[in-house]
């Protein structure tokens, strides 16, 4: 009979791997081939991989790491400024 105390009742599945993307919109303070300057909404996190889509760059965009996270005052609210180092899809 089904149902006993010795029959299995459940079964625990490994977790499910995934990618999770939050897309925010910044703004470009400048760019160089070193470096891109932004500015955010949301503090970056130093050593995070992100990716900067724009129509001024190529249909992939940027992947870039981030170097810095400052905050600063623009217009009266706080914002982040963020320093980015491309990295070309090499890290």
């Amino acid at each position: 009979m089904s149902g006993r105390r010795s029959h299995p009742r459940f079964t625990v599945l490994p977790p499910p791997e995934g990618v999770l993307r939050v897309r925010r919109d910044v703004t470009v303070q400048s760019t160089s081939p070193d470096d891109m300057v932004v500015v955010s909404r949301d503090p970056g996190v130093l050593g995070e991989l992100v990716s900067v889509q724009s129509v001024a760059f190529e249909d992939e965009g940027i992947t870039a790491r981030v170097l810095e996270s400052h905050l600063i005052v623009v217009d009266g609210s706080v914002r982040h400024q963020l320093r980015l180092h491309p990295t070309n899809g090499s890290e």
